[in-house]
């Protein structure tokens, strides 16, 4: 089964980019993720990056 998400660590490693310039370009929303509330850390969660949403931004598709 292929993946539907993966972490800004995994997405960094498959585009061949640091961790802090996937970050940079979820926090520019140059790129398609979302964000995970936790609960109880302040507001602080965790960033998923849609594996199909990757493909098509890099195939030069909008990023919604």
């Amino acid at each position: 089964m292929a993946e539907l998400a993966m972490s800004v660590k995994e997405a960094a490693d498959k585009l061949g980019i640091s961790e802090s310039t996937v970050y940079w370009l979820c926090y520019k929303n140059e790129i398609p993720h979302r964000r995970i509330k936790a609960r109880g850390c302040k507001g602080k969660g965790r960033i998923i990056i849609p594996t199909k949403a990757v493909e098509e931004w890099l195939m030069g598709a909008e990023v919604k």
